[in-house]
């Protein structure tokens, strides 16, 4: 690694760092997230963005959210309890337990997802046309590098 490229990897480390405190902040949580979503940990608000976009088993949630499966499980007990995720036997295995949103939980993750987009909306008219497509890409292209860094480090 030569130094510039060093130095700016420390840098985008600090802002990724930086980014990712403000964004799981419980005070951005709670003025973003208000009625039923309030009650709702950043974690528990992933795990049904993350069944939103298709179901899960719990170990896949687990795996998907950066939980261990004993946590996963009781995370999912919450979500369950809370009449947001139903679990039901897998269709193709019957000892697999999948787990999907029920009406009420694919209700305020569309919500959740719409509030989302509104800050990220809000966010980006600070930029420029050409910068916000910039920021854009990047992140796009910066998080398909992270997934796959991340999977050749776990696979290992």
């Amino acid at each position: 690694m030569t130094r510039g490229l060093r130095a700016q990897a420390s840098e985008l480390s600090r802002s990724w760092h930086e980014l990712g405190s403000l964004l799981t902040s419980r005070r951005l949580q709670a003025s973003l997230h208000t009625g039923a979503a309030s009650g709702l940990t950043p974690t528990k608000l992933r795990a049904l963005s993350v069944l939103a976009e298709s179901g899960a088993r719990v170990g896949e949630l687990a795996e998907r959210v950066g939980l261990d499966d004993t946590t996963a499980t009781r995370l999912v007990d919450g979500l369950v309890a809370a009449g947001l995720v139903a679990r039901h036997p897998s269709p193709d295995d019957r000892r697999v337990i999948a787990l999907e949103l029920t009406r009420k939980g694919a209700e305020l993750a569309a919500e959740v997802e719409a509030r989302r987009v509104e800050f990220c909306r809000d966010v980006l008219t600070a930029l420029g046309p050409d910068e916000r497509l910039e920021l854009v890409r990047l992140t796009t292209k910066a998080a398909k590098a992270l997934r796959e860094r991340s999977d050749e480090l776990m696979a290992r």
